[in-house]
């Protein structure tokens, strides 16, 4: 370790919270909804429309191989009804899987993909030559995970994650001294969590439970509750707490064997797509379904076909930015209120000295200097032979930490890192003096 900051020589940064084509990063259960909505958003429409993606898995929304699931179910009920040609919207990880089952099984398929790539919100960026994802980043749940199959079929390399034993970092202690991410009582303080979350009145939300609980601590160590709030629940969901529903915004996947592909899930994206006829910058703005078939119309044009498989994600549907004609069913629009997206942005900051200190699950957490404010970061450098950091921000920081050009949040995030080791700086507001790198497509 050296004895400051090394010098920030390349990063990128994502954009989540602003992209039209995501407006958010993963969908989640609100205060009055329940597993019950993304079921009902899945359901078909007819014969002819059905919503696919990570959004309409009950069981694994948010995770990648949940909207791969979604996307070949959504194919096989479009072959099951014998429609040789079906449209698809949107060629993220879900439009994918649903065009490449439909295209092995002899349908003709095209599908229109807003955005100028592939990958949705897998979104592949490059520093000096090397890999990383801005979006989509594990293969969670790996030993049950379909995607984590298809990687070892391809022979990529995976690495584990150990989010269960992060190194917090605290600036005015050594690592060495700083409190422990897990152990018996964060275990303890864990499994209360869960059950006054899972026993909570129908349409409470997480902040409820959380604010009777701090009203009346008792024996609970109140900063320890806030702590692994901020880390399970803030982290994992990037919603506030007073939206979130307490049965059911806690949502299983993230911790289960997670690994993360060295050169990111660019590798992933070109072997689904290919052969694929996939329409780059042909946004959707209307669907019309009748009785022989459906149109799509959008700046690009017109397409007709005899189904259509809508992936795109649950935030570009409840903003209304494709119009259905006729509308979608009662239970489609209530299930489309019930849900939300979170928001949680990465920045992936590599430096000439790794001034942080070692640790073997190569996974930091750091909590912001207000009540929901955290960071998580992994330490890539021993993959990447360069001393990297991928970092993600969740809660009120963002609003902050997000504003202005990429060089100057690249800078802000790298002296949290900075102050969090103690190596102090002046507050990161600044451009950084070494090159200014872009993603190859900003999500």
């Amino acid at each position: 370790m050296g004895g400051g900051m090394g010098r920030l020589t390349g990063f990128v940064v994502s954009r989540w919270g602003e992209d039209p084509w995501a407006r958010g990063s993963w969908s989640l259960i609100g205060r009055h909804g329940s597993p019950a909505d993304r079921v009902a958003l899945g359901a078909p429409v007819g014969d002819r429309l059905r919503i696919a993606g990570e959004a309409t898995h009950p069981t694994r929304a948010g995770m990648t191989h949940g909207a791969y699931e979604q996307g070949v179910a959504a194919a096989s009920w479009a072959a099951g009804l014998g429609h040789r040609r079906v449209a698809v919207v949107g060629a993220g990880i879900a439009g994918l899987a649903a065009a490449r089952a439909l295209t092995d099984r002899g349908a003709g398929v095209v599908v229109w993909e807003a955005r100028d790539r592939i990958g949705g919100r897998t979104a592949p960026a490059e520093i000096d030559g090397a890999g990383f994802d801005l979006g989509a980043n594990w293969l969670q749940q790996y030993d049950d995970n379909i995607l984590a199959r298809l990687t070892e079929k391809l022979g990529l390399r995976t690495v584990p994650t150990d989010f269960n034993d992060p190194l917090v970092l605290d600036g005015h202690r050594s690592p060495a001294d700083a409190p422990p991410a897990s152990g018996g009582a964060a275990e303890a303080v864990e499994a209360e969590l869960r059950a006054r979350l899972g026993s909570a009145p129908a349409g409470a939300s997480v902040a409820d439970v959380l604010d009777a609980w701090i009203a009346a601590p008792g024996a609970w160590d109140v900063e320890a509750v806030r702590r692994l709030v901020d880390a399970e629940i803030v982290m994992d969901s990037g919603a506030p707490l007073s939206w979130l529903s307490a049965r059911h915004g806690f949502e299983p996947g993230v911790g289960e064997g997670d690994r993360w592909i060295v050169g990111g899930y660019r590798l992933l994206l070109d072997h689904l797509a290919d052969g694929l006829d996939v329409r780059l910058r042909h946004p959707v703005t209307g669907i019309a379904v009748g009785p022989d078939g459906v149109t799509l119309s959008g700046d690009a044009g017109s397409l007709r076909a005899d189904a259509v498989i809508v992936t795109v994600p649950l935030g570009v549907l409840a903003a209304g930015s494709v119009r259905f004609e006729p509308p979608l069913p009662a239970p489609h629009r209530d299930a489309l209120s019930h849900l939300g997206m979170g928001r949680v942005e990465k920045v992936v900051l590599r430096f000439d000295d790794r001034f942080w200190p070692a640790h073997p699950a190569g996974y930091y957490r750091i909590h912001g200097p207000a009540e929901n404010c955290v960071s998580e970061w992994l330490d890539t450098t021993e993959t990447d032979g360069v001393p990297t950091l991928v970092g993600l921000f969740a809660g009120p920081w963002l609003d902050d930490l997000w504003a202005g050009a990429d060089d100057r949040i690249a800078a802000r995030a790298a002296a949290i890192v900075s102050n969090a080791t103690g190596h102090p700086e002046d507050g990161g507001d600044h451009p950084t003096d070494g090159p200014r790198q872009k993603p190859i497509a900003r999500p």
